[in-house]
């Protein structure tokens, strides 16, 4: 599948801001230099992305002053609302509607409904089980053909158990994407992520690195499992593990640790880091730089996702299958809105994708 263009990933997330409601009719959008630091990328991109929104009716740019929401977007969603009263709906919820990677999965969904005349309806739950709460309430209310969830905190007890099955009586399939709750039998589609965990490792490991950290989010389901694969690769090794080399953070003090001294301590003696995502890798780059510890030199880093911030800054990484994803997710939810087909769990193969991140050691 062909690489998309930088531009279109921020039309996407304008997009995803504006149909969710982040972004009013008349509100000043962000800068082009916001928008620059936002997305790593340059004037040119971001202009041309403000070109492709501007055609479409969704902003409006005033010479001097700045870029804004167009008041068109209340007639715009009202004939979507239209049309989509004459075929199917689909609900799709997402922990953030700005993720970098949301954009593209959400592009694989509407490549599929499309086609097949499905609309497509939005809600963010900001990684809140409250926030999950509200938009599972909200979708019921919708009178929806099927659900699309990432589920939030998926590694914690699931609270709004309640509601997944009075989603599952009304005869609404369900299908998650990315993580799943094990206390519901709902099919979901993700990377694999144990293989993602330990293909990174075992990686880092051909590299010559004996001494590997870990930084992972404690309550999110994929971390759990991309830690799993990390512990498989230095145990089929023959490596030990340490868990003073794992450093462990939340959304509420991800800044406090990535850019403290629990992540120093972790990567005491280390020579190497496998890092939750590429967002993960990127600010623990910037932190042990202003530190003194030169990437790679000093310490090899190794990301997931495969993320436009990995390609910005040289990082090895294991590619997300995102747009894929979406198509597989869309297409398995035709089969059980349509076909009336039982639903399935499918796994992406992990993909690295090597860069200028990691150094070989010699002499190991």
């Amino acid at each position: 599948m062909p690489n998309t263009p930088k531009y279109m990933h921020i039309v996407d997330w304008a997009i995803e801001q504006i149909n969710s409601g982040i972004y009013a009719p008349h509100e000043k959008f962000l800068s082009e230099s916001e928008l620059c630091e936002k997305f790593c990328c340059s004037r040119q991109t971001v202009r041309r992305a403000l070109e492709v929104l501007e055609q479409r009716g969704l902003i409006n740019r005033v010479q001097g002053s700045g870029t804004y929401i167009s008041s068109n977007l209340t007639a715009i969603k009202s004939d979507e609302s239209e049309s989509s009263q004459n075929g199917m709906t689909v609900g799709l919820i997402s922990t953030f509607m700005d993720n970098y990677i949301f954009p593209s999965i959400v592009r694989g969904i509407e490549g599929v409904f499309t086609s097949e005349g499905l609309a497509l309806q939005l809600a963010s739950t900001n990684n809140l089980v409250s926030g999950e709460k509200k938009a599972l309430n909200m979708m019921m209310e919708r009178n929806l053909d099927g659900l699309i969830v990432e589920p939030t905190r998926s590694a914690l007890p699931c609270v709004n158990i309640d509601l997944y099955l009075k989603i599952t009586q009304m005869g609404i399939p369900m299908v998650f994407i990315d993580s799943f709750y094990p206390e519901l039998s709902v099919p979901y589609v993700a990377l694999d992520d144990v293989k993602a965990g330990y293909v990174a490792t075992e990686y880092l490991i051909k590299m010559g690195h004996r001494n590997i950290s870990g930084v992972f989010p404690h309550s999110n389901r994929q971390a759990h499992l991309r830690y799993l694969g990390y512990v498989k690769a230095l145990t089929d090794y023959g490596i030990q593990m340490y868990d003073e080399r794992i450093c462990w953070y939340s959304k509420e003090n991800m800044t406090q640790i990535l850019y403290g001294k629990p992540l120093l301590d972790s990567l005491k003696n280390s020579t190497a880091v496998f890092c939750y995502n590429d967002v993960t890798a990127m600010m623990l780059i910037d932190f042990v730089r202003k530190n003194g510890i030169r990437v790679p030199d000093d310490l090899s880093v190794v990301g997931v996702d495969n993320s436009e911030l990995a390609k910005f800054a040289n990082l090895t990484s294991v590619a997300h299958p995102a747009e894929q994803l979406g198509e597989a997710a869309a297409k398995l939810m035709l089969d059980m809105i349509k076909r009336n087909v039982e639903g399935r769990n499918i796994l992406f193969p992990p993909r690295l994708v090597e860069r200028g991140s990691v150094k070989r050691l010699e002499n190991v």
